[in-house]
């Protein structure tokens, strides 16, 4: 089943076009990987899902719904959450406090019953309490609820942001350079969380990564970019043997350089 489709979508600024024509039909389940060299519109392509920029041309569709335009706490609230190249975490709270902010997204209870603590808030906020440590512990952050954000070691902000990604509940999880920063041995411990988060919150995954034996490892399909333009579409051995794909990425005849 489609979960998300982007439609013919481009983007362009001013005279230059960052993203032109890009189609992506994300099936239900699937774990998708976004490659290219720098600046080929990657994160671009991100930033229109969540309409961090507007669309120029096209229809950005989740579940069967336009989501072109709308703005970007409610395509969260439809069930659509990334993490970032560069991490961005409320360094000055604790690992705890950071995934409880996410959680309030799906708060319910009013200002006023928050104001006056009614039964019905307390309740919400005792649940939301527990969401976030349960995600802490699947995660295996637990130790470090009380320390703050900006004090953890790279790898662990790394986990924490997807952790407060997934406090979202979202059905579509973008991660943009999960791995970068990571030593060969915290990217292989990364792979597999990637798979378990998967599989535990029933998610949707589009992935984009420089790291080539990760996006080899994990992911089902590749779509490659090339300034903007798809230039390749399909199964990772397909990709890996590409020519156009290793001249175009690389420029060395050698994916995994």
């Amino acid at each position: 089943m489609s979960l998300l489709k982007l439609e013919h979508v481009t983007k362009r600024f001013g005279g230059l076009t960052a993203v032109s024509d890009f189609n992506l039909d994300l099936q239900e389940g699937e774990l998708v990987g976004l490659i290219g060299p720098n600046g080929a519109g990657k994160t671009t392509i991100f930033n229109l899902i969540t309409n961090t920029y507007l669309v120029s041309e096209g229809k950005i569709i989740l579940g069967g719904k336009d989501i072109t335009g709308m703005k970007t706490d409610k395509i969260t609230a439809e069930g659509i959450a990334r993490t970032f190249q560069n991490i961005r975490l409320f360094s000055e709270l604790t690992a705890f406090d950071n995934v409880r902010t996410a959680c309030h997204l799906r708060l319910k209870s009013s200002v006023l019953s928050a104001v006056f603590g009614l039964p019905g808030y307390r309740k919400e906020e005792k649940e939301i309490d527990d969401k976030a440590m349960a995600l802490l512990k699947t995660l295996d952050l637990e130790k470090y609820k009380n320390d703050l954000a900006g004090s953890l070691p790279y790898g662990l902000q790394r986990k924490l942001e997807i952790s407060r990604a997934l406090a979202t509940n979202p059905k579509v999880l973008l991660l943009d350079e999960p791995a970068a920063g990571m030593n060969p041995e915290e990217t292989l411990a990364l792979a597999a969380l990637i798979l378990r988060i998967r599989k535990e919150f029933n998610l949707t995954v589009l992935l984009i990564e420089h790291d080539m034996s990760l996006v080899m490892t994990i992911c089902e399909r590749i779509i490659v970019l090339d300034h903007g333009v798809t230039i390749a579409h399909g199964l990772p051995k397909e990709i890996q043997n590409n020519p156009e794909v290793i001249t175009a990425y690389l420029g060395t005849g050698d994916l995994y350089a």
